[in-house]
């Protein structure tokens, strides 16, 4: 696809349906005290991060489920968002079904489609994990994935919304 053509996002259902899904997503990151980060956290920060042991005695059986909730909408959604663009990419010859044939479609992308560096790294970093929690629904995570799941999500949405309103990102 050329540069010069608009892509046809906005008119697209399942685009529609994925701003719905958003909403959803931050309605129910508030109700549980998650708020989109302004920048990505450092390797060092990570690191302590990780290595810091959650106290789940703080953490009730419903903030679990909530935060698991939020994850695995926010995964459901950056699938879905990624598909929607590799398919527009392909002009519709081509359908994703999955996570990694999406990005590896999106990742071979000149001009318009091609994502960002900093997105391309935060969906193959977190190939693994989506695909588990997606997978497999007896999964649980804490509030930190939860966190970062949404933050991925709203930064793919942000490019997305710019592909459609036919802007640089």
């Amino acid at each position: 696809m050329s540069e010069s053509q608009t892509p046809n996002l906005i008119d697209d259902q399942t685009f529609r349906s994925l701003l719905n899904g958003i909403g959803e997503l931050q309605s129910l990151a508030c109700d549980i005290g998650i708020e989109r980060r302004e920048k990505q956290s450092s390797i060092y920060q990570e690191e302590c991060d990780k290595s810091a042991v959650d106290n789940n005695e703080e953490e009730t059986l419903k903030i679990i489920k909530q935060t698991t909730d939020l994850a695995r909408l926010a995964m459901v959604l950056l699938i879905r968002g990624l598909q929607i663009c590799a398919t527009h990419a392909s002009n519709k010859a081509k359908c994703f079904s999955s996570y990694t044939s999406g990005i590896s479609y999106l990742r071979e992308q000149q001009g318009f489609y091609a994502p960002p560096k900093n997105l391309l790294l935060l969906w193959e970093r977190n190939v693994i994990l989506i695909d588990l929690f997606t997978s497999d629904e007896r999964l649980y995570c804490n509030k930190r994935i939860a966190q970062d799941m949404f933050d991925i999500c709203l930064e793919t949405y942000d490019w997305l919304r710019s592909l459609a309103n036919n802007n640089k990102y």
